[in-house]
């Protein structure tokens, strides 16, 4: 089965600047190379796929990724679709960090 994860990433320092250009959306461009508006993240978002047989295993897994990205919370999805988009699928549980995990 596959599960994701979704989590906040905290920005390193004081943030990220991030240009957005909704002309040529999808496309990277460098913040000195635009005239386009920029906005200042503190966290980036994040959906990574996670394969586990059963959802204590991917519990176990989503506490390591956590962990490794420094985030202190995500919410956990089962998505047979294997979509990419925030929220798909069914959520099976929230981990906290110092509460652990609360299910749905």
């Amino acid at each position: 089965m596959a599960y994701f994860l979704e989590y906040l990433v905290p920005a390193e320092n004081d943030g990220a600047e991030v240009p957005v250009d909704d002309a040529n959306d999808g496309f990277t461009v460098p913040v000195g190379e635009t005239a386009e508006r920029v906005i200042h993240l503190d966290a980036l978002p994040a959906r990574s796929r996670i394969l586990a047989g059963t959802l204590d295993e991917a519990r176990a897994e989503a506490e390591q990724l956590l962990l490794h990205s420094k985030a202190d919370a995500g919410e956990l999805f089962e998505d047979s679709e294997e979509s990419l988009e925030a929220g798909a699928g069914r959520r099976v549980g929230s981990f906290r960090e110092g509460s652990g995990w609360s299910g749905d």
